[in-house]
């Protein structure tokens, strides 16, 4: 007995130095977002919807974040795509790139230079124009701001800024959003597949999901997510898309929610902004459901909804040490229980065989 005892402290020292240890296994996520170079400061994107045969006139505001020189720009249209799962757009930047079956270029005007002095801010005029019978669907482009050199050379896209153009044209469209992936999402891996954790030993901050954009029209899912574990708690995600983030057409995109939502204020540019970020959800260890209820549609067309489950372990380590010594406890004290009730039961006989056995 004194022996069980002894090592029943032992376990429990284990368990208590797990417990303290275990904090550094935890996540911490930091995400920035720019919309310009270190001396421009533009729109990211512009969005519309125009029917065929109309147009839309629009100007794009640009600010000079030099107090010293003049900001001389080079503006261009390209077309663009996906790079990755992520929502990174990729731009078509070689003059002679075949145009994509998608492009706003055909429609879409603007000047190709622009002079803004020191500090200040100039307006610049575009249209986009649809040509009357045309079909519907998503199109889009970027335009492409180059600083130029004072003899106008240009000086390249390092110092550059992007506006990805999209518009809408209303109308029967096919609409085709299939899941791929649902579960527990560790946010580092931005979109690729392996970010999906089954079992994770680090406390999930985030649900991901992985859909398939087969149509001919641009998707922004909305909808929830509900989360639920052991003893029937459980955490709802009402917003699934915070920031309205685009499927592209023929993208594979992941996108991801916080189980726990946090907003906090930062600095950007001497102003103060409010931005979201995942707070600790304090999720308990062991097996957790994961549903998904998604809906997307264009204008004037069905909406349509895309549905799943799936599930994930989250095990830290100090839960699964901890698990096994207690185990290893239970069968030491039923081993000794099972050699009680046989001595109770057997006496001297019980005592006689075991010393045989051992010889």
């Amino acid at each position: 007995m004194k022996r069980l005892k002894s090592f029943a402290l032992a376990a429990l020292a284990v368990v208590v130095a797990v417990g303290v240890i275990a904090p550094s296994f935890g996540i911490s996520n930091a995400n920035a977002q720019s919309t310009g170079s270190a001396a421009l400061s533009i729109v990211p994107k512009k969005n519309y919807v125009i029917e065929p045969g109309k147009s839309v006139s629009d100007t794009l505001i640009i600010r000079n974040l030099d107090a010293s020189q003049d900001l001389n720009l080079s503006l261009r249209v390209v077309d663009f795509t996906f790079t990755d799962n992520g929502g990174t757009p990729k731009l078509f930047l070689d003059p002679s790139a075949p145009q994509t079956t998608w492009s706003l270029k055909p429609y879409l005007k603007l000047p190709k230079t622009v002079k803004i002095g020191p500090g200040s801010s100039k307006k610049v005029d575009m249209s986009v124009a649809i040509p009357a019978n045309h079909g519907a669907g998503s199109y889009y482009s970027a335009i492409v701001y180059s600083t130029s050199a004072a003899d106008g050379g240009n000086v390249g896209l390092s110092a550059s800024g992007v506006t990805l153009v999209f518009t809408t044209i209303p109308g029967k469209v096919n609409e085709d959003l299939k899941l791929k992936k649902l579960g527990a999402y560790d946010t580092e891996a931005k979109g690729d597949l392996s970010g999906y954790k089954y079992i994770s030993d680090k406390q999930p901050m985030s649900i991901g999901y992985t859909l398939q954009n087969n149509g001919n029209v641009t998707e922004a899912p909305a909808g929830s997510i509900k989360l639920k574990g052991w003893f029937g708690k459980s955490y709802n995600i009402d917003n699934v898309n915070p920031s309205g983030s685009l499927a592209l057409i023929g993208q594979t995109r992941t996108y991801t929610a916080c189980i726990k939502l946090a907003t906090t204020d930062v600095s950007v540019g001497g102003s103060t902004a409010t931005t979201n970020t995942c707070a600790n959800p304090g999720l308990w260890p062991g097996h957790y459901k994961v549903s998904l209820d998604v809906f997307y549609g264009q204008n004037g067309n069905n909406t349509q909804e895309v549905t799943g489950t799936a599930a994930f372990w989250y095990l830290p380590l100090w839960f699964v040490v901890t698990f096994f010594v207690i185990l290893l406890i239970l069968a030491l004290v039923i081993w000794r229980l099972v050699v009680k009730v046989r001595k109770a039961m057997y006496g001297p006989k019980y005592r006689k065989s075991s010393v045989n056995r051992r010889r």
